[in-house]
């Protein structure tokens, strides 16, 4: 039993010597190899998500430098990565899944936790592009955690706004995410996704079903031309009240609702409006451009190798002390990146 477990934990880390750090409970994710683990250096449960071979696709590995990686044994070998997380129990989706009796304090913690991590978010000129409720973590205490910020385009449709209907490669405003934490926030109140549409065009239907026929004005800010001819073709629609739509919810939620799934993006809220006191929530430094000046040069396998681990020592201080000093050795003891992380 114990060798069956050993092997699973070195088949995982492939070439890592980090194998020894974590005890692997479980494969908890599909597609990117995820496990929980325990952490043996600190006691603490973890998520592992291993991604392999990272630079056979130069898109993707541009991606990765987005988010945060263990310490790969060689700096110049290494082929697999594997991102530490806080092992979260589920997610929203399960969570609204499972239950159906969610009180109105539950609606407003949840919703209260989604626009404050939006508030930092936007703060630093960070849009995540792919909100969704399997995106949103969640622990039995109902604290949410957002995961998988969007790729280059708003990925799913349920909770794409208006205004992207069949638009990849968008100028993306944070109205976007707002949107997107509407439709979510009608699936907490509901218990089902609101807009589930088939296609670009159903999507529309779906939403000027509910909203009604937009203003010529703000079809015009819709960036897809078929879109635009279709909403400007199709009969005119009037809006259906929330109320009547989501019976028995609070009033106060339907009329922040209302505002967060308006059609045209320059009338919702930012999240700092749908705050109470958003002037005690955090805010984040704007994030230069410079951060992300890869993404506009080519670059070569080597050179993304080069800042993925550059990135890596960022959560490993005096690593990256002795890097910068020239001093890098061999072999390094594996020290927890979680404290520097949460800093």
């Amino acid at each position: 039993m114990q060798r069956d477990q050993r092997k699973k934990e070195m088949d995982f880390f492939t070439e890592y010597g980090d194998a020894n750090r974590y005890k692997i409970l479980e494969i908890i994710g599909k597609g990117n190899f995820v496990c929980a683990a325990i952490d043996t250096h600190t006691g603490e449960k973890v998520a592992i998500k291993k991604i392999n071979d990272i630079f056979e696709h130069i898109t993707a590995a541009i991606r990765t430098l987005r988010e945060r990686i263990t310490l790969p044994p060689s700096r110049r070998e290494f082929k697999d990565i594997f991102v530490v997380f806080e092992l979260m129990e589920s997610d929203l989706h399960q969570v609204i899944k499972a239950n159906d009796d969610l009180t109105h304090d539950r609606h407003r913690f949840f919703l209260y936790q989604m626009l404050r991590a939006m508030k930092y978010m936007h703060t630093a000129n960070v849009y995540h592009r792919d909100l969704k409720p399997k995106n949103i973590l969640a622990n039995a205490n109902c604290k949410l955690k957002i995961c998988h910020s969007g790729g280059d385009y708003v990925a799913t449709r349920w909770y794409r706004a208006p205004e992207l209907c069949g638009s990849f490669f968008s100028k993306y405003t944070p109205a976007i995410d707002i949107w997107s934490i509407g439709c979510i926030f009608a699936e907490v109140l509901t218990g089902k996704p609101l807009f589930p549409g088939k296609s670009g065009v159903h999507q529309l239907d779906l939403i000027t079903d509910l909203l009604g026929t937009p203003s010529s004005d703000t079809i015009s800010g819709v960036q897809n031309k078929k879109a635009r001819r279709y909403l400007t073709s199709t009969r005119k629609k009037q809006p259906v009240l929330f109320s009547e739509r989501i019976p028995n919810a609070d009033p106060l939620a339907l009329r922040l609702l209302q505002r967060l799934l308006a059609f045209d993006p320059k009338d919702r809220p930012t999240a700092e409006e749908g705050l109470a006191k958003a002037e005690r929530e955090p805010s984040c430094q704007p994030i230069s451009k410079l951060e992300f000046e890869f993404e506009r040069r080519l670059v070569t396998k080597e050179d993304i190798r080069e800042l993925i681990f550059r990135e890596i020592l960022e959560y490993h201080p005096q690593l990256l002390k002795d890097y910068l000093a020239g001093n890098e050795g061999a072999n390094f003891l594996y020290p927890s990146a979680v404290g520097q992380f949460r800093k």
